[in-house]
């Protein structure tokens, strides 16, 4: 399981045509790594969706522009959940998703970024 200690919109973009918001978050436990989480508007489940996440390894000294020059950032939408003796991937990625939607008020800056995206 994933322990979100932070976590922050970083930038409005565009996913598959669609609007999108590119989260940046950052581990409650130190072994795990930062991820770009990448969510779209979704009418069905609580109003958003995840659709991408990568984890973000930037060594500060050198990706300190927030590039991938140095392959910091791997796409693990896939492979990111792999679940656990009480859970299964699928459970694993929807409460990721529930925890990371009501960390502070993300999921409030959700809306207005949204609302405000042309």
């Amino acid at each position: 399981m994933y322990y979100i200690k932070d976590a922050k919109i970083r930038r409005m973009m565009e996913y598959d045509g669609a609007p999108c918001a590119e989260v940046g978050v950052l581990p409650g436990a130190v072994e795990d790594s930062a991820l770009l989480v990448y969510i779209v508007e979704d009418r069905r489940e609580e109003g958003y969706e995840i659709v991408r996440i990568l984890t973000n390894d930037a060594d500060m000294s050198s990706d300190w522009y927030d590039n991938n020059m140095h392959n910091a950032f791997e796409d693990v939408t896939v492979s990111a959940f792999e679940g656990s003796a009480v859970m299964e991937p699928e459970e694993e990625r929807s409460r990721f998703q529930r925890d990371l939607l009501i960390f502070g008020d993300l999921k409030k800056q959700l809306e207005e970024h949204f609302e405000q995206y042309p």
